[in-house]
């Protein structure tokens, strides 16, 4: 089990700020995000160079990244255009790659028909172009992917290179419980999120509405693979690194 920070754990934080608190609470691996922290792999004061240039300085490696969401249509207009989504989804891809990191996450679009449609034919195209990294769908509450339901209906019909990204904190948010999700779809996961929540907002690991314990024993008896990213409030991730790793032992 590799176990990594999340940038999210301080969204305004900058790159050396996030690989410093990695380093203070022990973890040896972040991901990062092209969006939603301004630790952006996309940050303009940021290079591919000083990201891997920093992250040999600390001893940190880049265990994941997520990328911008398949939502079929132009961020800028909101205009339907799946091919050119797919696109910006594969510089994405590309630059990650060059980042060194080969885990990758993104999610789907409005809970609407037309982006499931768009979030399988999408994802299933990147596949076929890209067959080097490990892409891994999410949940995210109020998405085309989101229940318990949509999982069922919209995996398989997903190639087998399109693994599950086991979101925790927004599978609690929908209402869905991670350790149902966890048991029925374990082979499929390449990426999992531990984020516990407790009204609605983030708390420490084991502190709110998340069963940790049961999360990790259907995730180790299903045989997931990919790292274990933790979203937590900074005075917590040092409890929450040390569970997993006591778990992990």
């Amino acid at each position: 089990m590799q176990i990594a920070l999340s940038a999210a754990s301080l969204p305004l934080a900058g790159l050396d700020e996030v690989l410093a608190a990695a380093r203070t609470a022990r973890y040896n691996a972040v991901e990062l995000f092209r969006h939603l922290t301004e630790s952006s792999v996309v940050h303009p004061e940021y290079s591919v160079r000083r990201i891997r240039e920093d992250l040999a300085a600390t001893d940190v490696e880049l265990a994941a990244c997520e990328i911008r969401p398949l939502t079929g249509r132009k961020a800028d207009s909101d205009e339907r255009n799946l091919a050119y989504n797919v696109r910006q989804l594969e510089w994405d891809i590309h630059l990650c790659r060059a980042l060194g990191v080969s885990t990758l996450g993104f999610r789907g679009g409005a809970d609407t028909t037309e982006a499931r449609q768009d979030l399988i034919e999408g994802a299933n195209q990147l596949a076929e172009r890209i067959s080097d990294v490990d892409l891994a769908v999410g949940p995210q509450a109020g998405s085309c992917l989101a229940t318990a339901a949509d999982l069922d209906a919209l995996l398989p019909a997903l190639g087998d290179q399109v693994g599950l990204l086991l979101d925790t904190g927004q599978l609690l948010l929908a209402g869905v419980d991670p350790v149902a999700v966890a048991s029925a779809w374990g082979s499929r996961v390449r990426l999992t999120y531990l984020r516990d929540v407790r009204d609605g907002r983030t708390v420490g690991l084991g502190d709110g509405d998340l069963d940790v314990d049961g999360v990790l024993a259907a995730w180790a008896q299903a045989g997931c693979e990919g790292p274990v990213v933790v979203e937590a409030p900074v005075e917590n991730l040092v409890a929450a690194r040390k569970r997993l790793s006591e778990y992990r032992q």
